[in-house]
């Protein structure tokens, strides 16, 4: 059994003696009073997949991404990595979930479309811009200097391929990947799975909260840095409140926008 193997059966297992209860197709509010196993096993289902994808992003960004052959630039490598291991862990998850992945990117696609010439979305959209980028500076101001620990890999493969089509590679890879896939992936996750978990056991308005304290958390391990931190707590919050009033799929549309103007933006301005 290889790696990628292992870590999708490992997320499978874990979270089906957990006792997963399989998504409903619309994000709804839980009103009816949750009984204490129920809210025990909730608990730790999302305790499980918050574990899974610290841990799992982890691994691939500091570990698996020097293990392969490098494709043009270690930035390429970065995405192939985040690809692999967000596609193991929805994969996974969906699969103990029954999840219809065909159904659920229809139902993005569509929330894409109604999204775009909805105000109320474009509302959303440049609140979420104009938000993260004050609360960015902010981060900056208060710990932008703090340097936290971060553990890599010792070992660096040789193999370096498709050199000349870096340039190419790289600008495909970061839209495709970080602009359109993780976004829906990250959705899913944290607010199809993760945020559903945490307001059966707590108040909706603190479940959304800490979902969104966590998610950021998530950042600062893996990118052993504090600059994005509120800025990470206020988008995580903004994409919850959007979830929590259609679905993950809203959600994951308004996260796909977000992304792909920030990748966009700073591949024309050099900072990507």
């Amino acid at each position: 059994m290889n790696w990628a193997s292992a870590l999708a059966l490992s997320a499978t297992s874990i979270l089906k003696s957990l006792g997963a209860i399989p998504m409903s197709d619309v994000f709804v509010a839980v009103t009816a009073p949750v009984s204490r196993p129920s809210r025990s096993r909730n608990l730790g289902v999302a305790l499980a997949v918050v574990g899974l994808v610290i841990g799992g992003e982890y691994l691939f960004r500091h570990y698996v991404l020097f293990w392969l052959p490098i494709f043009g630039t270690l930035l390429v490598n970065d995405m192939l990595s985040l690809f692999l291991v967000y596609l193991i862990l929805a994969v996974g998850l969906g699969l103990l979930m029954h999840v219809n992945w065909q159904h659920e990117l229809v139902g993005i696609v569509q929330s894409l479309r109604e999204g775009l010439t909805s105000w109320d979305f474009t509302l959303w959209v440049l609140a979420l811009v104009l938000g993260v980028w004050a609360l960015s500076m902010v981060d900056r101001l208060l710990w932008g200097n703090v340097e936290l620990p971060m553990i890599i890999s010792s070992h660096r493969s040789s193999t370096v391929l498709l050199a000349k089509l870096a340039p190419v590679l790289k600008v495909v890879s970061l839209i495709l990947v970080n602009g359109l896939f993780v976004p829906i992936a990250e959705e899913y996750l944290w607010r199809g799975q993760v945020q559903v978990c945490l307001s059966r056991v707590v108040p909706i308005p603190i479940g959304i909260g800490l979902t969104a304290a966590l998610f950021s958390l998530k950042h600062v391990l893996v990118d052993a840095s504090l600059g994005r931190f509120l800025a990470l707590i206020a988008f995580g919050v903004i994409c919850g409140v959007v979830a929590q009033r259609a679905s993950w799929r809203r959600s994951a549309a308004l996260h796909v926008v977000a992304n792909t103007i920030a990748t966009v933006g700073g591949l024309v301005f050099g900072v990507a």
